[in-house]
């Protein structure tokens, strides 16, 4: 990825409603760059569709700009989308072979003919079709659908990647040779624009991630940054050679108070246990005054780890894990202030 480079894609304070004062997205800034990999995180109703759906110019937008490879996507038309490749949740299935299927989609992008041919072969052996290859796509398992309809797509040289929650319905060995290809492809020049649900993938993918919430951009920045700005409280977890006495873990509750940091298990001090996980703002400072702690009361520890902030952790600190699920359409809320959303949602926007 190039940040030196003019952005393939940006937008301003893009949006869409679908009725009078009903917003699916709105005011989303962001830009994308040359051999970037851009994630779309947010719940269902979040307008990450849409928002795919406006930049392949399947959906005009009602308010704000969005200008992909140099073209407004009001005007660009057919010729911007030769430019693009997009997968969305949608299928589109044919009544020819998978073989067949991917090398005509190469001669319909313009593929020469020997080039289609040995790519088919390169994408049936990446997403594992082989078992398939003389099969319809009707006639395919899920899984099987999903990795196709993801080889069709990059059958052809694009500029431009949309993948909307591409890796829906595969196994973990599947997902990880998809994601591995892609980050291939980018450090080859290729921008790639990808929503998931899956948070692990995005933090493993992803060169910078925008989180989505209600149709309004809440954050965009990197999977480190969004879990030290956002992640939170952390975990500590000690094994100590003896058990912690219930009146022993209720001093520590106590004394824990004054260390912004609170124990999380035992949850009750019924009995002794050996093992006890912490929550803490400052788990680094918190190790060597936990450390006297235990020797102090003539305790001694055999393992104290820190739990490290999770790019899941982040997400729930801005948007709250009990926030109301959006429905598909968005919600009258788009239009509020960003701020406003994360307060209300139980998240911490500065």
């Amino acid at each position: 990825m190039s940040s030196s480079l003019a952005p393939v894609l940006e937008t301003r304070d893009l949006g869409f409603s679908y009725a009078p004062g009903r917003f699916a997205i709105r005011h989303l800034t962001f830009d994308l760059r040359p051999g970037e990999i851009l994630g779309l995180l947010g719940r269902n109703g979040a307008g990450k569709t849409t928002t795919v759906r406006i930049l392949t110019t399947l959906l005009p937008p009602t308010e704000g700009t969005a200008v992909v490879l140099g073209q407004d996507v009001r005007t660009g038309g057919r010729a911007l989308r030769a430019r693009l490749g997009v997968v969305l949740q949608s299928e589109s299935l044919d009544f020819v072979t998978v073989e067949r299927n991917l090398t005509l989609y190469g001669f319909l992008w313009g593929v020469p003919r020997e080039v289609a041919k040995s790519r088919a072969e390169e994408m049936i052996e990446l997403f594992e079709l082989e078992q398939a290859r003389k099969r319809k796509p009707w006639a395919l398992s899920g899984g099987e659908r999903r990795r196709f309809q993801v080889a069709r797509e990059l059958m052809h040289d694009m500029e431009i990647l949309f993948l909307d929650e591409p890796t829906v319905g595969l196994d973990a060995i599947a997902r990880r040779r998809i994601l591995r290809y892609l980050r291939q492809r980018a450090q080859r020049g290729l921008s790639i624009v990808f929503t998931t649900h899956i948070l692990h993938e995005a933090d493993m993918l992803c060169d910078r991630i925008a989180i989505l919430h209600l149709g309004r951009l809440l954050a965009l920045d990197t999977a480190d940054a969004l879990k030290q700005r956002y992640g939170g409280a952390r975990q500590i977890s000690v094994e100590l050679t003896t058990p912690l006495l219930p009146e022993l873990r209720a001093e520590l509750v106590r004394d824990l108070a004054g260390q912004r940091a609170a124990v999380v298990s035992p949850a009750e001090a019924a009995s002794p246990a050996s093992s006890v996980v912490l929550r803490a703002e400052r788990a680094e400072e918190l190790l060597p005054w936990l450390s006297r702690w235990i020797h102090g009361h003539a305790l001694e520890f055999d393992r104290m780890s820190v739990e490290e902030a999770t790019l899941e952790g982040a997400f729930l600190g801005m948007i709250g894990d009990d926030a109301s699920e959006a429905t598909d359409g968005g919600s009258a809320d788009a239009g509020r202030p960003a701020g406003e959303l994360v307060r209300r949602a139980g998240g911490g926007l500065t």
